[in-house]
């Protein structure tokens, strides 16, 4: 497995991680359940951590994508900025979700404004992910970049491999 293989599997895990900690962090409060809020304080950990190797195998994957293909640098180094905001945002918010677990493991119980903070942060992550993946896909996916006066042709390799 390339290093493209490798982001590109374990980029879409904190888009869709955060967005569905949303939807469970939101049920948590809703249902006043504190094992849910705790399971999701552990995800979202463990989503930092596919998050990181996401953002850390983002530069040999784009050394093999311009191998191969031509690609807008500018699109790829915005892409890179945002991603780092991302990661280092998702730190932040994973200090203040351990802090909750060590306050729950030590017995004591998490103020209301830091699981308010969990959750509006948790909701701004997914955001902020997928903004950050829109820009991701905008590298190799022309389409995306479509608009309706100016029809954009796919990007062909620049070393075609022939398959005979």
């Amino acid at each position: 497995m390339n290093a493209a293989q490798i982001h590109l599997i374990t980029v879409h895990v904190p888009i869709v991680g955060c967005w569905g900690l949303s939807i469970l962090f939101i049920l948590s409060r809703l249902l006043r359940d504190d094992r849910l809020f705790e399971i999701c304080c552990w995800l979202l950990l463990t989503i930092l951590l596919l998050a990181t190797v996401a953002y850390f195998s983002g530069p040999p994957a784009y050394d093999l994508l311009k191998a191969h293909f031509s690609v807008e640098k500018q699109t790829v180094e915005f892409h890179a900025i945002l991603a780092r905001s991302c990661l280092l945002a998702m730190v932040v918010l994973s200090m203040v979700v351990g802090n909750a677990l060590i306050q729950r493991f030590q017995g004591e119980t998490i103020p209301r404004w830091q699981r308010s903070l969990i959750v509006v942060g948790t909701i701004s992550m997914a955001v902020f992910w997928t903004i950050a993946a829109h820009w991701g896909g905008m590298i190799r996916h022309p389409e995306i970049r479509f608009s309706g006066s100016n029809p954009v042709e796919a990007v062909t390799p620049e070393n075609p491999q022939s398959s005979d």
